[in-house]
């Protein structure tokens, strides 16, 4: 139970902290829902692997969401981890991993929600604590099933899942979170292959609703949502067929998974009642082809990819977009998908300069120059260089110093070590290759 000190060091970070955010994001002049392209504007942020969400302190969490809302996002979503990670409510230690990660997790809901976020929380079915796996109810695995899985088909299994479930949408509602629709994954991590849980999207389906009713109890009026990561065509038609005659109108939108170096979703029917939302990946440039994902050659930036997305969601009657963010590595994406969704930026541009503007150099002409340094990255491969230097050199004169243009130096040195080192074969790598490989992985790490 919270003591008086607790409960008051909490609302006096609430209020002083989190709430004043969001009135200086209010001043700041966030886009209205008025103006809005898409109503659905969400940013899936999962905390885990040692990424930006997981190492932030709830301050600094709190102070990167009013930034994401300045830009035009007005949902956030984040999933529970259990990976590598024991039970935190029946752990008898006083603090651990588990226990600090679900602590930061609920403190950025809470900040979301103090800054007017709507909240999501992305589950997955039957992935669950490393101390709660036991052989006699593991669940089969096999292509695009891993991970800490039960068998949801055991008795034994399927009431530990839903026992979790139940604690969790509780502690989120206890910490004062109202979640208003939860999104589930049948895969990565989710999944068993055994006989008796074939079709596998079925037997999910069938444990979402119960979820749900679970999720209901605590969070009055949440919706069932459901991302079709890797669903095939062939599940999202049994998918349908059991709405059909299980649960009519009761599945509420479906998030459709965007593959890599595609700006349409593929368009299949959704159940009665159902949203077409998309699910955006924003941890990489233009080019998929190029290996500039996921921070491996600094900040990433997609000018061309993201807006042609937007386009084409809006010619496919999507009503908004969940994206995928993997760390702070991604923020120029977020700006260009929240900026021109949210009706607040009709172009690439007019966001790169605003994003310029804002982070880089106040002045309009600098924030101009900057806004054509950034566009050239959108594939690596071809940003000119050594002119990218020289017009790097001469803009960071006046810059302003911080987090964000330190990544896009990172960014600048990366792309010119990797092509210093060019692609060696066998019997190639020279002293001074390995030489620039080490400052390139001291780089990377910086």
């Amino acid at each position: 139970m919270d003591t008086a000190a607790d409960m008051n060091r909490r609302n006096f970070l609430q209020t002083t902290g989190i709430a004043a955010l969001g009135a200086e994001a209010a001043r700041a002049g966030a886009p209205t829902e008025g103006a809005a392209r898409f109503p659905l504007r969400e940013c899936y942020c999962p905390a885990h692997f040692g990424n930006s969400y997981e190492a932030l302190w709830p301050r600094e969490m709190a102070a990167y969401l009013a930034e994401m809302k300045w830009w035009g996002f007005n949902r956030y979503g984040d999933w529970i981890t259990t990976t590598d990670v024991c039970n935190p409510y029946t752990s008898d230690a006083f603090w651990d991993l588990a226990k600090e990660q679900l602590d930061r997790k609920k403190k950025a809901f809470r900040a979301a929600q103090d800054l007017g976020f709507g909240l999501n929380l992305i589950v997955t079915p039957n992935h669950v604590y490393l101390d709660q796996l036991r052989p006699q109810y593991a669940a089969t695995k096999g292509d695009r099933v891993f991970g800490q899985l039960v068998c949801p088909s055991d008795d034994e299994a399927r009431k530990l899942i839903l026992s979790n479930f139940d604690r969790w949408f509780r502690d989120f509602a206890d910490s004062g979170s109202r979640l208003s629709a939860f999104t589930a994954f049948a895969y990565d991590y989710g999944g068993c292959l055994c006989e008796k849980c074939k079709p596998w999207i079925v037997t999910f389906a069938r444990i979402m609703k119960e979820v749900h009713a679970i999720a209901a109890r605590h969070h009055p009026g949440i919706e069932p949502w459901f991302c079709s990561w890797w669903w095939t065509p062939e599940e999202h038609a049994l998918f349908n067929e059991w709405a059909a005659k299980e649960a009519p109108g009761w599945a509420k939108a479906i998030t459709f998974h965007i593959e890599y170096g595609k700006t349409r979703f593929r368009d299949v029917p959704v159940p009665e009642g159902c949203r077409k939302l998309a699910f955006v990946h924003i941890g990489y440039g233009d080019n998929p082809n190029v290996r500039d994902l996921y921070t491996k050659w600094g900040a990433v930036v997609a000018p061309a990819r993201l807006p042609k997305t937007l386009d084409d969601l809006a010619a496919q009657g999507a009503e908004g977009f969940q994206a995928y963010s993997e760390g702070v590595f991604d923020d120029c994406n977020k700006a260009l998908l929240a900026g021109i969704g949210s009706g607040r930026f009709d172009a690439p541009e007019q966001v790169l300069t605003a994003y310029a503007r804002r982070y880089l150099n106040g002045d309009a002409k600098q924030a101009g120059r900057w806004a054509n340094w950034l566009q050239q990255w959108g594939d690596r491969t071809k940003a000119a260089l050594p002119a990218a230097q020289q017009q790097f050199d001469e803009l960071v004169s006046a810059a302003k110093p911080g987090w964000r243009l330190e990544h896009l130096r990172c960014k600048l040195t990366l792309e010119t070590l990797d092509r210093q080192i060019g692609r060696p074969k066998e019997g190639e790598w020279t002293p001074e290759k390995l030489v620039l490989v080490d400052r390139f992985w001291a780089e990377q790490e910086h």
